[in-house]
């Protein structure tokens, strides 16, 4: 059964998209409110949810506020999702906003950071939207191969981050996150963590690059195969 809020089917645009982040966070702290509805606008999350098999499941790594899998529920891409994150403010305001779908027990969110572990487990998709870029330059290659770790035979790995080229695209997220997480982030290249998926039973599918407003992205998925 559809997951999705309203009585009809959300409209994939940045939005329709909108629209649909304002019902998960209605009555909320209004950071939650303001911020999540503009995302749609400056990140494909369109694309990414494409990227996504019905019936999957989820593990979204470094999740948030829980948008991602908001989304993958609205649109009836879940068996199941879990998201995890080191906020703890964040992770209370995706658990008060599953409440608002029709089946909330879709989605689990919990409090954990990338250095407990990544959690392994019958994923369907492992998923890092816009992480690597907080995490510092030394330990983005080991964060990398521990995506692929948790990623299991058949499944497959989106990760999802901002340009590094060029310079003035890369300056403006960094100046975004400076202004909105208070963090001087480090991008990684899509060359580079191409690079770092030393893994033989992986195998880069997917390469896109898409501009918004004047944040750019990147989007690489990863297909273990199913017998490795």
């Amino acid at each position: 059964m559809s997951a999705q809020l309203g009585s009809t089917f959300p409209v994939k645009t940045p939005a329709g998209l909108a629209e649909l982040s304002r019902s998960y966070y209605a009555g909320q702290h209004w950071r939650w409110r303001l911020v999540q509805p503009l995302r749609p606008y400056i990140c494909p999350f369109a694309e990414v949810i494409d990227l996504v098999p019905r019936d999957s499941q989820v593990l979204d790594v470094g999740c948030g506020s829980g948008l991602f899998l908001l989304f993958l529920a609205s649109f009836d891409k879940l068996r199941r999702g879990v998201g995890f994150d080191v906020a703890e403010d964040a992770i209370a305001t995706a658990n008060v906003a599953r409440q608002r779908l029709h089946d909330p027990d879709l989605l689990h969110f919990a409090v954990r950071s990338v250095e407990q572990g990544i959690p392994h487990g019958d994923w369907t998709v492992v998923s890092a939207i816009d992480v690597i870029h907080h995490i510092p330059p030394p330990h983005q290659p080991q964060f990398i191969r521990d995506l692929c770790a948790a990623t299991p035979p058949g499944a497959r790995l989106i990760i999802k981050d901002m340009v590094t080229q060029p310079l003035w695209r890369a300056t403006a997220n960094r100046l975004h996150d400076l202004v909105m997480a208070k963090q001087w982030v480090h991008h990684a290249s899509p060359e580079q963590v191409e690079s770092w998926v030393t893994d033989p039973g992986m195998s880069c599918v997917h390469r896109s690059r898409r501009d918004m407003l004047w944040y750019g992205h990147w989007t690489l998925v990863f297909q273990r195969k199913a017998d490795a």
